[in-house]
């Protein structure tokens, strides 16, 4: 069979059907040049043609296994703990504030429904960023972002979903110091192994860090101190106000037992 192929300006051949089959396997045709023999009405396509679709299928196969998976994505687990940390603090800030504001005392955290009052609008700010920005403020400043496996944003159902997850397995739902420091042990032995955190794993979706540099790295620490210490300010006087009832505590169980 001899074959015609449009290269350039015109028309080459005829070649035999094994020098262009010697010349795909070289890789000289990539398949999207024209190409016409006798027996056919029009030009086609070379990888169209039903003596060469075998070559291209060959070709193309051979290419897909040769190239390497993609690398992957490093966990940076510290970077991602202080970020949330950054944006719990910020929520906490701002939450005691506005009940000072409101003429509002510290309420002290009890078991309970309550309990979960404190950090359930916590959680749906962090899924609407999430929808909305792919990121959250702590994340942002350290370059963190969250998105799907196909660098799509999340729905809003995803985003609430992570969120649940991600406060639940890895806050040990807030209520007790001990837990949640298991949980955080857990979390970072997870991330390390599997290079994303177990609610990633549950969602599918992909968090996207780099190491950041030394200056946004002074800038995170300073605003993460300054919101620590403004937390200490507002809730200094809940912090003293309870000190005092303990000290009244113990002196009145040292005058009982005196």
């Amino acid at each position: 069979m001899e074959i015609w192929i449009a290269e350039g300006d015109g028309k080459r051949g005829p070649f035999e059907t094994y020098l262009v089959r010697g010349r795909i396997e070289e890789g000289e045709l990539s398949g999207d040049e024209l190409a016409w023999h006798k027996d056919q009405d029009g030009w086609v396509k070379l990888r169209e043609m039903d003596v060469f679709r075998s070559a291209f299928e060959i070709s193309d196969a051979d290419v897909s296994v040769a190239l390497p998976p993609p690398l992957p994505v490093e966990p940076y687990p510290f970077l991602r703990f202080f970020a949330r940390w950054f944006d719990i603090s910020l929520y906490l800030l701002f939450f005691f504030s506005l009940l000072r504001l409101a003429g509002q005392g510290f309420v002290p955290m009890a078991p309970g429904l309550f309990l979960y009052l404190y950090f359930l609008p916590c959680v749906l700010l962090e899924a609407a960023m999430l929808h909305k920005l792919a990121t959250s403020p702590g994340k942002y400043l350290l370059g963190i972002r969250v998105n799907r496996t196909d660098d799509k944003r999340l729905s809003i159902q995803a985003a609430l979903v992570r969120s649940l997850r991600a406060f639940i397995v890895g806050l040990g739902l807030m209520v007790s110091p001990i837990l949640t420091g298991i949980c955080h042990v857990y979390c970072l032995w997870y991330l390390l192994r599997r290079k994303e955190a177990p609610w990633d794993t549950m969602t599918t979706t992909r968090v996207v860090a780099q190491n950041p540099q030394v200056s946004a790295v002074l800038r995170f620490s300073l605003l993460f101190l300054t919101v620590i210490s403004l937390l200490f300010v507002v809730l200094r006087p809940a912090f003293d106000t309870r000190f005092e009832e303990i000290r009244e505590d113990v002196r009145k169980r040292l005058g009982e037992v005196r």
